[in-house]
């Protein structure tokens, strides 16, 4: 911790220090005039000597670095960065524009009470800023987002100071690793792990516009499995209410998936739906094949009559599980094609192989056959599970216990398309391709032709509507 500097004292030659604004655990913070300019700034100081770990000091130097980054008008503006040396230790300083105004915890404890429209007035203005954080190349995380944190200033606008904390997210997951930093009560329980994402920034501000909408620390609510339940806290529209539950979701995956889209929800309510609407669309396939109710931003699209396909839909997820086909349908076809297909390979294979290297022609044939055998096998045995997210998506196909899966990001993915690899009987056998980017993965060959093309519908559709949003 840095030494306290007395009103009056002049750093460097430069800046004479007013008085303390903040003491934290990675240094106190001044305000101080700058004498060659007479601008007001700020002035955050850290002592080597009374540092109780060399972490501090990382946060410290990668707090300067990533403020001289950033350019955005309600981020106060990077000044300078020095180190000054004395006989038995060394201090280094940050020097900010100095943004006038009360942080909305001190507005708060002085007893300022805002309206339901100020309060969103209040968030639209954060998002606007983690949107520029979170888009940067590579993304910024603040992680201590709180009201502590959030200056308002005298013309009603919100600043995000103190970046003590700040991730950039790229160093994070190509050497991993990361220091536990943040208040408790706005920390997400990834961030109890060391991991923050984007999404961490949106829970702490979630928590934040409760502790301005109830006057109480978010770790002083009650809980529900570990979720905040604030609904008997508070007296808000159901729209800002069933924005706020997304915010403040446990599960990562639950809430918005970016500030830019969680900013589109809070302003167009139509991009959110309400609480009543989630909990009918979660109510997955009973809700789906026996009342038809969807969201009305989906397009509504007949499940085949006889379909063992189970299929899952709302505005945040699809989900789809394809059982195997059994002793019926094209599968058993392409089953008995692929053991006599294989049969006579193994026959003629046997034979070529007395005429030495000529054995070798067969590869090509046994390629095409393996692969008849797997797919046949899959598609009378085998189940095949999709889940598209709001931020990744998994395909896993499972044969009599064995699995293969693959994951991958939503954004990364193409419209499906239904193509022909092979032919049975001068019969093409029709496949679903997923493509993501360059690759392709294949799947229910043993479905019928109107089963493809209706989930062919019905993914495209979720995929268009998910670009549409993001």
């Amino acid at each position: 911790m840095a030494e306290l500097h007395q009103a009056g004292e002049i750093v460097q030659d430069r800046y004479r220090i007013s008085h303390v604004l903040g003491q934290g655990g990675i240094g106190i913070t001044y305000a101080a005039e700058d004498l060659q300019t007479g601008d007001r700034v700020a002035l955050k100081a850290l002592s080597l000597r009374r540092m109780n770990e060399w972490k501090v000091l990382e946060l410290f130097e990668r707090e300067a670095k990533v403020l001289a980054q950033l350019d955005h008008p309600a981020i106060p503006r990077y000044l300078d960065y020095f180190q000054i040396d004395h006989q038995r230790d060394r201090d280094f300083y940050i020097v900010q524009q100095l943004v006038e105004g009360r942080s909305l915890a001190q507005e708060i404890a002085n007893g300022w009470h805002g309206s339901e429209s100020d309060i969103q007035q209040i968030a639209e203005q954060v998002l606007d800023v983690l949107i520029y954080l979170h888009e940067l190349k590579p993304p910024v995380v603040h992680r201590d987002i709180k009201p502590q944190n959030l200056i308002r200033q005298p013309n009603g606008k919100i600043a995000l100071v103190d970046f003590g904390a700040v991730q950039d997210t790229y160093r994070n997951t190509q050497i991993g690793g990361s220091t536990i930093v943040g208040t408790y009560g706005y920390m997400p329980p990834e961030q109890f792990r060391g991991k923050s994402l984007p999404a961490t920034d949106l829970y702490a501000l979630g928590a934040t516009i409760l502790f301005l909408l109830t006057g109480r620390s978010p770790a002083d609510l009650p809980e529900v499995r570990f979720k905040i339940n604030f609904r008997d806290s508070v007296d808000i529209s159901p729209h800002f209410a069933d924005w706020l539950e997304k915010m403040i979701e446990p599960a990562i995956e639950d809430r918005f998936s970016s500030a830019r889209q969680a900013l589109r929800a809070l302003q167009n309510p139509k991009n959110l739906p309400s609480i009543e609407q989630r909990i009918k669309a979660l109510d997955i396939q009973h809700l789906l094949n026996q009342t038809g109710d969807r969201p009305v931003s989906q397009r509504r699209y007949e499940k085949p009559l006889g379909s063992r396909i189970e299929l899952k839909k709302n505005d945040y997820f699809l989900e789809i599980d394809i059982p195997p086909t059994g002793w019926h349908g094209e599968g058993v076809s392409l089953l008995i094609f692929a053991i006599c297909w294989n049969g006579f390979l193994v026959f003629w294979t046997s034979l070529a192989s007395r005429a030495g290297f000529f054995a070798l022609f067969s590869i090509p044939f046994w390629l095409v056959g393996i692969g008849m055998a797997y797919t046949a096998l899959s598609t009378v045995f085998g189940k095949v599970h999709l889940l598209i997210g709001d931020r990744n998506f998994s395909l896993e196909w499972d044969i009599l216990g064995a699995k293969r899966r693959i994951q991958g990001k939503t954004q990364d993915l193409r419209p499906l398309e239904l193509k022909s690899f092979y032919e049975v009987n001068n019969q093409p056998v029709m496949q679903l391709c997923l493509n993501q980017g360059i690759y392709s993965h294949k799947f229910g060959s043993g479905l019928s032709r109107v089963e493809k093309e209706w989930l062919m519908q019905e993914i495209n559709d979720f995929l268009e509507i998910w670009r549409s949003q993001h």
